[in-house]
């Protein structure tokens, strides 16, 4: 009796040895994630670390325009190109830019100049842009920005854009319209809808942007209608391109790392 309750004990030790050793041969899974199970005799050294999380950025080359309206005010635009060159969502605060002379001489300065979008991922380039009147001489000015670049601590939202026109608008120049949807599970509050519009060369020609009236629940799709902010001679016939984004408002904490 006692010799077959030993040996009944020897064999579910080894049913359980056997079993242990064909689990770490198989895949676990969990979660939708699946991973292969190690092994001592497995070569580790082909594992590498990821990659260190880091934030870089390239600023491009400022532009600057300038016009006269039909009642005679000077109107200046002007553009600042940043890429998202790291590896990290990067939030764009407000800009300062220092307006000058082709000799060097300061003109005026620009605060509060917003960037379009203001959260970009990895690899996306915004634009920093304003128009402003100015009572000076244009010719030859160049813009000196001062960007404020952080790392994103909200999750880049983005709403879905369908529906687009690009049409005349007598006092504008152009006017865009389109439909905005809201494919998250949360509400949108305070929704920009900003489209950066481009040339054949690829140059920026302006930004236009609004703000939705309402909220953009969760499933919603509503249309909007934005214009540039002053009369420069834009027609749709310019525009080779166009980038448009929506977003909610979002506040970006910065903890310093």
């Amino acid at each position: 009796m006692k010799n077959k309750l030993f040996a009944g004990i020897l064999f579910l030790v080894g049913v359980l040895s056997l079993s242990s050793c064909d689990f770490l041969d198989d895949s676990i899974s969990g979660d939708g994630i699946t991973a292969n199970a190690r092994t001592s005799s497995d070569d580790y050294s082909k594992f590498t670390p990821s990659a260190k999380r880091e934030m870089k950025y390239e600023i491009g080359k400022a532009n600057v325009d300038s016009w006269t309206n039909s009642i005679g005010t000077t109107w200046i635009k002007f553009s600042v190109p940043v890429t998202n060159t790291g590896n990290v969502d990067i939030y764009l605060g407000d800009m300062s830019a220092d307006i000058e002379s082709s000799a060097g001489s300061l003109l005026t300065t620009k605060s509060m100049v917003n960037a379009y979008p203001d959260y970009i991922k990895p690899g996306e380039t915004a634009y920093y842009y304003d128009e402003t009147t100015v009572d000076f001489d244009t010719n030859g000015i160049r813009v000196i920005p001062h960007v404020d670049v952080h790392k994103s601590s909200n999750e880049v939202i983005r709403y879905d854009i369908s529906d687009v026109s690009i049409t005349d608008d007598k006092y504008n120049g152009i006017k865009i319209i389109g439909r905005v949807e809201n494919k998250t599970a949360k509400k949108g509050t305070l929704v920009y809808v900003s489209a950066n519009l481009f040339d054949t060369s690829g140059n920026l020609i302006c930004n236009c942007f609004t703000i939705l009236d309402n909220d953009l629940p969760a499933g919603d799709k509503v249309g909007f209608t934005c214009k540039p902010f002053a009369f420069n001679n834009i027609s749709p016939s310019d525009i080779a391109r166009y980038e448009i984004y929506a977003y909610p408002t979002q506040f970006n904490i910065d903890f310093g790392f």
